[in-house]
């Protein structure tokens, strides 16, 4: 705690006394992505300053608290740059699959894609594209892989429920080999109960907790009862309100949480880097259900 009391004082010291820097940085900020920045922590690495920062607009939100929106400033003499360019791709990442991930699961999906690795243009597509570019240049045996989370709000409660959601994730897979996105892909897929998105849920923090406390393979029938009380609530609740709740979600602590179903799509050339089974994905097969309440090893009542 003290070693942390201390970083803060110094830091504020340095702000203090250099005002200017602080204005070339947030100038800086606002002419390379055409909005207001505030400034974070501020640590650094050797003559480099390295400042913390997010949008304005952000503060007051969640979006305040979630690490997936933050970037970084790095402030050498007179020279400026930052990464935030890697948010701005993640966040078209984003949107470039949308239409095809709504058209696969609905509307209640909450996508968290990141474009992993150094970058030349704080753009998605042109990106995307110099890396298509690179792979025919040079013969590299991996990159930087695209990672992050894809979380989606529905129902499992058979075996049909269950296969849907492998069904529309191989057409999803399909989807990205056709885009030239999976040659290099690494995402975690989860599955949670779309009642988590209702009004009367999220009202009822006692429900949240108690559904939060339990874990992936136990309390099965307990975590059910709880959600059945939001059944009807939930195809009342306005998709305007469901928006919200999926907009306030901590996109970084996602991939944690206890969902229904689990599954993660590993492009070959990444499966042999981290040692991880070589699938394909030509069949429906090779997509499986390794944890979750409802994984493939679950045996649903008849």
């Amino acid at each position: 705690m003290k070693k942390w009391k201390i970083l803060i004082f110094f830091t504020l010291i340095f702000f203090s006394s250099c005002k200017s820097k602080e204005e070339k940085m947030l100038d800086y900020m606002k002419n390379r992505y055409g909005e207001e920045f505030v400034l974070g922590f501020a640590g650094g690495r050797g003559d480099t300053l390295i400042v913390n920062t997010m949008p304005k607009r952000y503060l007051g939100t969640p979006k305040e608290r979630d690490k997936y929106y933050h970037g970084q400033i790095f402030f050498e003499r007179n020279d400026i740059g930052d990464n935030y360019g890697a948010v701005v791709i993640n966040e078209g990442a984003n949107e470039y699959v949308r239409p095809k991930l709504e058209e696969l699961f609905g509307k209640n999906i909450l996508i968290a894609l990141n474009l992993e690795g150094e970058y030349k243009y704080p753009n998605f597509q042109k990106e995307l594209n110099r890396r298509k570019e690179n792979r025919k240049d040079y013969m590299f045996s991996c990159e930087a892989p695209l990672s992050g989370g894809i979380y989606i709000f529905g129902r499992v409660e058979n075996e049909k429920d269950r296969e849907k959601y492998k069904k529309g994730i191989y057409k999803f897979i399909q989807y990205l080999k056709q885009e030239g996105m999976f040659e290099y892909t690494d995402i975690g897929i989860r599955v949670f109960d779309e009642r988590k998105l209702s009004k009367g849920y999220n009202e009822n923090y006692e429900d949240q907790a108690t559904i939060e406390s339990f874990g992936n393979y136990y309390e099965r029938e307990k975590r059910e009862k709880i959600y059945a009380k939001y059944t009807k609530d939930f195809l009342e609740t306005p998709q305007e309100y469901k928006n919200k709740v999926l907009d306030n979600k901590i996109k970084s602590k996602m991939m944690s949480k206890v969902s229904l179903l689990y599954t993660k799509i590993t492009s070959p050339k990444i499966a042999k880097t981290i040692d991880e089974p070589i699938k394909e994905y030509n069949s429906e097969k090779d997509v499986k259900f390794t944890v979750g309440v409802y994984g493939d090893d679950w045996k649903f009542k008849k």
